[in-house]
C-alpha cells in the first residue's frame, strides 16, 4: 500500500510556503527493470521523488533543503527552459531541473540520479529524449563506479543498460564480454545484457526475463 501525505514546505530560495505532497510509505510488487527501476507500486511515487516551488520553480526532494542555489539561478533563462530540452512530461522537467542544480552544485551522484529519473519519466511519455538523458547520465555514473565499493555491482547493471539501450552495443560488449560479477544472479543479469546487445535490442526488459516468473 502506497500513502502520501501533504505537508506544508518552506522553500529555502524564496521563502515562499506551499503545500507539496511526499511520500509516506510504499511497497513493491514484481521485478524491477534490469536499470533497477523499481516494480509497481514503488515506481508509480516519482512524482513525490523531487517537488516544485509553484513560487520560484526551485526543484529539490525537500524544498526546505539548503542548496547554495540563489533565486537569480532558478529564474535564469537556462533553468526555465531546461536548457533549451523540451519533455513530453513535467516530471521530466523537474529532474532535469534537479539536474542542474546538482550540476551547479558539483554534485555528481546527483547529477546522475536525476537524469536517470527524467529518463524513466520520458520513457513514460515515450518520449525520444530518453536516450539522450541516459548518454548525458553515463559519464557521471563512470565516476560513480569507479569510487564505488558496496553498490559497484549495481552501479555497472545500469550502466550495461544504459549502453545497451543507447545503442552503444559494441561499447558494452567490449567492456564487459569477459567480466564476471561475484553474484550469481547480477552476473546472469550481465550475460543476459550482452546477449541482447549482441542481438542490437533496445527494448526495456525486467528481472522476470531474465530469471522467469
Amino acid at each position: 500500500m502506497t500513502t502520501i501525505i501533504p505537508v506544508d514546505q518552506k522553500c529555502s530560495v524564496c521563502g515562499y510556503t506551499s503545500q507539496q505532497y511526499v511520500l509516506g510509505s510504499t511497497n513493491s510488487w514484481g521485478y524491477p527493470d534490469l536499470d533497477l527501476r523499481p516494480a509497481p507500486m514503488q515506481r508509480d511515487t516519482m512524482r513525490t521523488w523531487i517537488v516544485e516551488c509553484p513560487n520560484c520553480g526551485y526543484v529539490a526532494g525537500n524544498l526546505e533543503n539548503e542548496s547554495g542555489i540563489r533565486i537569480d539561478f532558478v529564474k535564469s533563462e537556462a533553468y526555465l527552459t531546461c536548457d533549451g530540452n523540451e519533455f513530453e512530461g513535467k516530471l521530466s522537467e523537474r529532474f532535469y531541473r534537479g539536474f542542474m542544480i546538482a550540476r551547479e552544485t558539483n554534485d555528481t551522484r546527483a547529477c546522475f540520479f536525476n537524469l536517470h529519473h527524467c529518463a524513466w519519466d520520458c520513457d513514460d511519455h515515450n518520449d525520444p529524449k530518453a536516450s539522450e538523458m541516459r548518454k548525458m547520465a553515463l559519464p557521471y555514473l563512470d565516476e560513480m563506479i569507479e569510487s564505488a565499493d558496496e553498490e559497484k555491482n549495481n552501479l555497472v547493471l545500469i550502466k550495461v543498460d544504459m549502453l545497451r539501450r543507447t545503442e552503444q552495443f559494441d561499447t558494452l560488449i567490449e567492456e564487459y564480454e569477459s567480466a564476471t560479477l561475484d553474484d550469481a544472479k547480477l552476473d546472469m543479469i550481465l550475460k543476459f545484457q550482452i546477449q541482447k546487445a549482441q542481438e542490437r535490442d533496445t527494448a526495456c526488459y525486467t528481472g522476470e526475463d531474465v530469471f522467469g516468473r
